[in-house]
């Protein structure tokens, strides 16, 4: 990540199928193809989204037959690949497991004899010493010890940092409910963007692939839909491969908060983001993205305010979960589980202390039936209207 060495960033058009393998072939072909990505006999932890169990077509998680595609020709470089992620949520192994099936993901690996890991069952703190927040973190043991990282993931919007590309899929290397814990400590949109960017650099994932043949638009990376956009993107640098992303979606690079803050940082110059190669980027003026509030919508460092403002900037322009469905909730209890500060508590279904709630979304995230999504309060919905996107 140089923001004077412009980064290349591989798309190419592609549809699920037979054409597939063909499609990723010509998106990798431009780094000098798998072989010169990964070496015979490494050990590849292949890093999906597993962000709960649901079904492939709900694009919540990585899409099957691209892993698929991907692992097959990790192997053909004679790399030994696994596959992993530590989903949303506790960690527990039945739920992990439990993920991976509904994904597809299990049925993949078990085809092509490929393990599919139990990421939370051992963590170990990795060293971040390019981190400006943090400067170690704990992580799933099994991508600390791979010889190389390759992420493969689903574009999606996302409500805090606007979207989920190569930079914030590695947030799932972190263990379990740990996630919680560096929300609460990084409570700000633009400090959850630079913690992101300390993990990214630490662990250093060799390459990232991202599936947007189908993207996720809306309330994302749970709750929003489907959108067909036909688009493959490949990039060793996730925060250039991000701004790609941003101009398929048609997002302003400043709204996206992990590519303001890695400007901030000098890791790229997003008047020139990356080079391109494949297919041309059209912009997809009709995808809806996650905004839902003002706070932080121009994604830049903001200067400190007093502790009164910042609450009545909160309450005025951020949103914030609210149970939309009762009659959708199930009563997992998973929100209340993923909280990191306790601002949930089930009586029976989940109700929210505003005053706690540090507005990460987790709980949203992880709810398996969107009864609990977002709400921006009415100034917030007041400015939407008058200012549209």
């Amino acid at each position: 990540m140089h923001a004077e060495d412009p980064a290349l960033v591989s798309h190419v058009k592609a549809s699920y199928g037979d054409a597939l393998v063909g499609s990723v072939d010509r998106l990798v072909a431009p780094f000098g193809g798998w072989q010169a990505i990964v070496s015979p006999g490494e050990r590849v932890a292949v890093k999906v989204n597993l962000l709960r169990a649901a079904a492939p077509e709900k694009v919540v998680t990585t899409n099957p037959e691209t892993l698929r595609v991907v692992l097959r020709a990790l192997k053909h470089a004679g790399a030994l690949p696994f596959v992993a992620d530590s989903p949303g949520g506790t960690g527990r192994e039945a739920g992990v497991k439990k993920a991976y099936a509904e994904a597809g993901i299990a049925a993949v690996c078990a085809e092509e004899s490929v393990e599919a890991v139990h990421a939370d069952a051992e963590t170990v703190k990795i060293e971040a010493p390019e981190g400006r927040l943090f400067r170690s973190f704990t992580v799933c043991r099994c991508f600390a010890e791979a010889d190389a990282i390759v992420q493969v993931g689903p574009l999606k919007t996302h409500g805090l940092m606007r979207l989920t590309g190569g930079v914030k899929l590695a947030f799932g290397c972190v263990p379990g409910l740990l996630k919680a814990q560096l929300h609460v400590k990084a409570q700000r949109r633009e400090d959850f963007a630079d913690m992101l960017l300390d993990l990214c650099l630490a662990l250093r994932p060799r390459f990232t692939v991202i599936d947007a043949i189908v993207a996720m638009e809306g309330k994302g990376p749970g709750s929003g839909r489907p959108r067909r956009m036909e688009s493959l993107f490949a990039a060793r640098d996730a925060v250039a491969l991000d701004a790609a992303l941003a101009d398929r979606t048609d997002h302003r690079y400043h709204y996206v908060h992990t590519l303001a803050a890695a400007e901030r940082r000098g890791l790229i110059d997003l008047r020139h983001p990356y080079d391109l190669a494949g297919d041309t980027i059209e912009r997809d003026r009709g995808f809806e993205p996650s905004t839902r509030d003002f706070e932080g919508t121009q994604g830049g460092a903001t200067t400190p305010a007093p502790p009164v403002v910042r609450r009545l900037s909160r309450s005025l322009l951020s949103a914030r979960p609210r149970l939309v469905d009762a009659v959708a909730c199930t009563r997992c209890e998973s929100c209340a589980e993923i909280c990191g500060v306790g601002a949930i508590t089930l009586d029976p279904v989940p109700l929210f202390d505003d005053d706690l709630c540090v507005r990460c979304y987790a709980c949203t995230e992880i709810c398996p039936t969107a009864a609990i999504l977002e709400v921006a309060p009415w100034p917030a919905r007041a400015l939407r209207a008058v200012r549209g996107r």
